[in-house]
């Protein structure tokens, strides 16, 4: 499941779909990839979109003003040290000189995090304020303190095509000259961009007391420590599929793309985690099974990112108590959707729409391009289970079909999920059955840079177009779910 931009691109995924009126359900039950998660970003994440929160942010002060007037205990340069000194700590690895403005839980939630970092293979990592609340003066006699909302800027190796930023609230305090600046106080950025959907708070570095590293050569896996032995299992699973997705796109899609060559993977079994990491949604939508988390690329001039965003990368979370990862048949269940949500991380990076990355339906990809083509990447590695998906979506109990596309959010009345999964699949198989596998994935990267070409991108891959297309694509179905 993809997320977007103030919704992440890349949707969830769903639980497996029920069998068949009068079949067995037999083996493992597939969930249905891509959770829907709209916003925007409301649907970010390739395969999806939705819009994130930030968490914490009513947890943390916002600082008193002042004119000015009084004695200055931090200026600019105080705070620049601040951060300049964070980066470089970091960089080095010089623990102590990176916790040393610290105080209190800070000090020790800052540990945590310095540590995980630390293992994260990172092609650049940077602090920079954006935002102050507080004028840094000694305004009552009792010493100054600031609000700061700081952009953790960082490029991981392979995996992000461009700097992205997680943003954070730190709480500064200076009791006089003769102190030195404490942070008293870090967690997540009430907004970013002006949306909280933009924060990116927390990630796994944040959350885990110890963090799980694997890298390998097209993923990096992370969990947390106390499941590093289930983790270790599932990640040459998850690389194979990342070798697969990265294999099959390159050698069918367009040339000249700018999209990833590796994945960050987040791989947690407490729903609870599962659901607040990196704040992907307003709630947790409670069925979803892995989601591909967008990120746009980070801009100073946040005021206008929401303009023209870009994207920058993206983050990949799996729930590994979903059936994907319990049933008999694992290590099928973990590149499944592996192969899904990949797909959604690679094409997300293509998506030009006014929020880059984001919209899923709503002015941007149609949700049925977006999540049918995930689960057709992950059908040309397990063609079996494809088909045992394809025909228990569209037989779902729950829905009945009415010849039309899903076109925006999944699970709209009369279908179900599981069906509109299922429909976006053979979508994806009726454009190859006419037009061929190349012409099926030139037109999925036109219409992710083009959403409102929609007709155009049809007639150039199939000849038809609007409800010609539809009406043939509904016979199709039909035909081979019968």
């Amino acid at each position: 499941m993809p997320q977007t931009w103030p919704q992440q691109a890349g949707g969830p995924v769903p639980p497996p779909p029920p069998p068949p009126p009068g079949s067995a359900d037999k083996g493992l039950k597939r969930v249905v990839i891509g959770v829907v998660v709209l916003a925007v970003l409301a649907l970010l994440g390739i395969g999806g979109v939705a819009i994130s929160k930030g968490i914490g942010g009513n947890e943390l002060p916002e600082a008193a003003g002042g004119d000015g007037a009084q004695e200055k205990l931090l200026s600019e340069s105080d705070i620049s040290s601040l951060l300049r000194g964070r980066t470089q700590a970091l960089k080095s690895g010089d623990e102590d000189a990176f916790l040393s403005p610290f105080s209190g839980a800070a000090r020790v939630q800052q540990k945590k995090i310095y540590e995980n970092l630390r293992k994260v293979p990172f092609a650049q990592s940077d602090y920079r304020v954006l935002r102050q609340t507080g004028s840094g003066s000694n305004d009552y006699g009792d010493g100054a303190t600031v609000a700061l909302d700081v952009a953790f800027v960082h490029k991981i190796e392979n995996v992000d095509v461009q700097p992205v930023a997680e943003w954070y609230r730190w709480v500064v305090k200076r009791a006089s000259k003769s102190e030195k600046p404490s942070i008293t106080k870090v967690g997540g950025s009430p907004s970013a961009y002006g949306a909280k959907g933009f924060v990116y708070y927390p990630a796994p570095w944040d959350v885990y007391d110890d963090m799980y590293v694997k890298r390998q050569a097209h993923t990096v896996v992370v969990a947390d420590k106390k499941n590093a032995a289930q983790a270790g299992r599932y990640a040459p699973h998850i690389e194979k599929a990342a070798a697969d997705d990265l294999s099959f796109w390159s050698a069918n899609a367009p040339s000249g793309a700018s999209t990833p060559t590796a994945f960050f993977v987040n791989v947690e079994p407490n729903r609870k985690t599962y659901a607040t990491m990196y704040a992907s949604a307003d709630k947790d939508p409670g069925w979803d099974a892995g989601m591909s988390v967008g990120m746009p690329a980070f801009s100073e001039a946040y005021e206008d990112v929401r303009d023209k965003p870009q994207f920058g990368g993206a983050r990949i979370k799996m729930d590994a108590a979903s059936n994907y990862f319990t049933t008999k048949d694992w290590p099928g269940g973990v590149k499944s959707i592996s192969h899904h949500e990949m797909a959604h991380s690679i094409t997300q990076a293509l998506d030009k729409g006014d929020y880059g990355i984001l919209t899923m339906g709503d002015g941007g990809p149609r949700t049925w391009v977006v999540e049918g083509f995930a689960e057709y990447v992950a059908s040309q590695f397990d063609p079996r289970a494809a088909s045992e998906k394809m025909r228990s979506g569209y037989s779902d109990p729950k829905a009945k079909f009415d010849g039309k596309l899903p076109e925006t959010e999944f699970g709209s009345y009369p279908h179900s999920v599981h069906m509109d999964y299922a429909l976006g699949y053979l979508a994806l198989k009726y454009i190859e059955k006419q037009g061929g596998q190349a012409k099926t994935l030139k037109f999925v990267v036109d219409h992710y840079q083009n959403p409102k070409k929609l007709d155009q991108q049809l007639q150039e891959a199939v000849g038809r177009s609007g409800t010609a297309f539809e009406s043939d694509w509904a016979k199709y179905v039909r035909s081979v779910v019968r």
